[in-house]
């Protein structure tokens, strides 16, 4: 958010959304985008009721919290961290699964620092995914697997992460398929609680054969899934 905006704190922010349901209003990168779906998520998991804001991309969701035009900005900690170190945007929490500390000393916290019940819900963001058909013959997948796990656990690509802000979590098989089935109950139901912010029919979870979330450890693995490859 702004520097200069009444809210000067997570707690402050939970109170005021609290106080006026709905009056919340916060920028995203676009309906249904992963910061509109994220911001979904701790809005029902704190129990507040947010207005959510699209644009047309990160930067101007960004641009539109530094502005005023929204309370909130709401976005990654890469789009936010220059106007952050510069002192012209505050920080109220990130979705990393740790707090993060600058170099100047500043610390970032996440989510789930602040309130420890939503740590089950982290690391929230986008996601990187690397896919292939079940087809695939084995010898390939593993050859692609192999490769893949190199490169993602590479010097390089740590550091590239590192600079960006992005958590690393290396999954592949069927911590992988349990992970991406996660994502997709989690969005289902989201997308079914707040259906009249996505403005459009979404299909049910029972319709894709999914869960809802509370239950998916119970419900992991489904019928008829075995795992291929490595």
């Amino acid at each position: 958010m702004a520097e200069g905006s009444q809210l000067k704190s997570f707690d402050d922010m939970v109170k005021w959304a609290k106080a006026n349901p709905g009056k919340l209003t916060i920028s995203t990168s676009g309906t249904g985008g992963i910061w509109h779906e994220v911001g979904m998520l701790i809005a029902d998991h704190l129990g507040i009721e947010v207005q959510f804001v699209p644009y047309k991309g990160g930067k101007p969701a960004t641009l539109a919290g530094l502005q005023g035009e929204t309370m909130i900005a709401g976005g990654g900690v890469h789009e936010h961290i220059e106007l952050l170190r510069a002192g012209k945007m505050r920080n109220l929490f990130q979705c990393g699964s740790k707090d993060i500390k600058l170099a100047d000393g500043k610390v970032l916290s996440s989510l789930g620092t602040l309130v420890p019940a939503a740590k089950s819900l982290l690391p929230a963001g986008g996601t990187y995914n690397l896919m292939m058909r079940r087809t695939v013959p084995i010898a390939v997948q593993k050859a692609i697997t192999e490769a893949f796990v190199q490169a993602a656990n590479s010097a390089t690509f740590k550091d590239v992460a590192e600079k960006k802000f992005f958590e690393l979590q290396v999954l592949t098989g069927e911590a992988a398929d349990k992970r991406a089935a996660q994502l997709e109950a989690q969005t289902a139901y989201l997308f079914n609680r707040y259906n009249a912010q996505i403005g459009a029919k979404v299909k049910s979870a029972k319709e894709l054969g999914l869960p809802d979330p509370k239950d998916f450890d119970k419900w992991w693995p489904p019928q008829g899934y075995k795992p291929v490859g490595v």
